[in-house]
């Protein structure tokens, strides 16, 4: 499946992983309600990476789902927006300062009670 870049991101998106600090993509949702007759949809439908489902009786969305091929090309995609593990690891410890302010980097870098954060970036 030869998907642009426009598209792994919408599907990335209909799947909840299009976060660049999470270190493994976990898809959370798969879904995306569009205005009807969606050419974009309509092209990732034509390309299988997306199926349309029915919605409830009186909806003015259409609905569509990741095909289980779309769902692994988004999962694969996710390594080019993924940021490198240094980037992770200070972004970890920046969410963390918000609840410890005076928590120095270096601090955060050795203390032995911040390892399991610093390996799960």
């Amino acid at each position: 499946m030869n998907l642009t870049e426009e598209q792994l991101y919408t599907l990335r998106h209909m799947l909840g992983i299009n976060k660049p600090n999470d270190r493994i993509p976990r898809p959370y949702r798969n879904y995306a309600a569009v205005n009807p007759g969606d050419q974009k949809f309509a092209e990732m439908e034509r390309l299988g990476a997306v199926e349309r489902y029915e919605a409830r009786a009186g909806s003015d969305y259409d609905y569509f789902q990741c095909t289980a091929a779309g769902k692994l090309a988004a999962i694969r995609s996710h390594r080019t927006i993924r940021k490198a593990k240094p980037q992770r690891r200070y972004s970890r410890f920046l969410d963390l300062c918000d609840a410890i302010p005076e928590l120095t980097f270096k601090e955060f870098l050795t203390e032995p009670e911040f390892a399991d954060i610093r390996e799960s970036a």
